[in-house]
């Protein structure tokens, strides 16, 4: 090893991974530095920083193994477990998602009554935070269930710490879907990998648009779309953040008519799920609020998208048209606005999620791993739970999918409700 191999994790993120372990890019540049080319290709500064590195994991095995965890409801949490929590949110590129802000778990907890903090301190210092909710007696999910786009443990993460977390918790599984996996996940645990895709947009807006237009055609149509737009129906305008509950309401009922529309689940017919929306837009904090933004056409509503926002990462969650102005492709307009507006603020990141919807490709230059899995200590239930797994993936590629999911919805219109008790 004459030179350090490290991989930027994320270009807004101001860290770098190495070997599993994350830097800051001074970091980065002090081991380039130190670690110069030799004709040996292993020198002794080099296995100094081996046997370094070695010694710290072995010091992290041990903190975990003094440290305790204490199960806490979110209305006890106080202001200094708070301050950490932000502390720790700042140490990985990936917990800058809104997700991860302890408002988030907040806003879920005023809907629901079942959630649940696990603190993992050592020396009355807090190393970890995991908010979650106990769906049944002994299983849980992330705070949000599968609302929530980005979970796992905020601070150390490790499979040692997140099972005396489960064990202190009382709980035999936690279900995720979308952990964060930069640290590597206990294997046995993960039932399938895949990425989360975002528009890094920490070059700025100019940047980011040569970038997109060189790459997608969709995007390099969309000024003619516009421009018709604002000849045939009126001046085009786009307003980021919106604080008018009226037209959040407009917005769900046109997502819920949406999913209707297309024979899916409707989530938001879900109470609690709709109410978080709700809940979110009220949240007015510094550093996190829910988002609402609204497409304009002269005095007609186009369309709209509810997110979160934080100062660092915008996470482009709940976006709908009216399908009256789908030749215009608004659902492009909007996103596009919406990556402009961003950069003006400052934001870094705008975070489309996990999955491999075919619009994220046109429109994302970055992405991260995640998992889908089960945190479970019973290896019988976690192969039947992996089982069934597969086989859910595998009924998803038959060619009739389509018509098939046109009659399940008709004759069973609550058919995957229970994912949202």
């Amino acid at each position: 090893m004459s030179s350090v191999d490290c991989t930027q994790d994320s270009i807004s993120s101001g860290f770098y991974r190495w070997n599993g372990y994350f830097f800051s890019h001074n970091a980065v540049s002090s081991l380039t530095d130190i670690l110069t080319p030799t004709s040996s290709p292993m020198n002794s500064t080099s296995k100094s920083i081996a046997h370094h590195l070695e010694q710290q994991s072995a010091a992290v095995g041990q903190e975990v193994e003094r440290a305790s965890i204490e199960i806490i409801h979110p209305r006890s949490i106080s202001g200094s477990v708070l301050e950490r929590w932000n502390q720790l949110r700042g140490q990985s590129p990936v917990s800058i998602s809104p997700y991860f802000d302890p408002e988030f778990t907040k806003a879920v907890a005023r809907v629901r009554d079942d959630v649940r903090i696990a603190i993992a301190e050592v020396d009355d210092r807090v190393i970890g935070i995991l908010p979650f909710q106990e769906v049944r007696p002994g299983h849980a999910v992330p705070v949000g269930g599968l609302l929530n786009d980005w979970h796992g443990i905020v601070g150390k993460q490790s499979p040692e710490i997140l099972e005396r977390m489960l064990k202190a918790a009382n709980l035999k599984s936690y279900k995720f879907h979308a952990m964060d996996n930069s640290h590597g996940l206990d294997q046995k645990f993960v039932f399938n990998a895949y990425g989360a895709h975002y528009l890094d947009l920490s070059e700025g807006w100019g940047a980011y648009r040569k970038w997109v237009f060189k790459h997608s055609s969709t995007v390099k149509r969309q000024g003619q779309k516009t421009r018709a737009m604002a000849r045939e129906i009126g001046d085009v305008r786009f307003e980021l953040d919106c604080d008018c509950p009226i037209l959040l309401e407009k917005v769900i009922e046109m997502k819920r008519r949406r999913y209707r529309n297309s024979n899916t689940f409707d989530i938001l017919g879900v109470p609690w799920a709709s109410e978080l929306l709700r809940e979110l837009h009220r949240v007015r904090e510094p550093n996190f609020r829910g988002l609402l933004s609204i497409l304009w056409a002269g005095d007609k509503f186009i369309g709209g998208h509810i997110g979160l926002i934080t100062n660092e990462v915008l996470h482009y969650w709940f976006p709908v048209y009216d399908p009256c102005y789908h030749r215009y492709s608004p659902g492009t307009q909007m996103l596009l606005h919406s990556a402009e507006e961003a950069c003006n603020l400052g934001i870094r990141k705008l975070d489309l999620g996990y999955g491999d919807d075919r619009y994220k490709f046109k429109f994302c230059n970055a992405q991260e791993p995640v998992a889908f899995g089960l945190a479970n200590f019973n290896p019988s239930a976690r192969m039947l739970q992996r089982q069934r797994y597969r086989l859910r993936h595998k009924l998803k590629e038959i060619p009739m999918k389509p018509y098939a999911k046109r009659i399940l919805r008709a004759v069973f219109p609550g058919f995957g409700g229970w994912n949202f008790r």
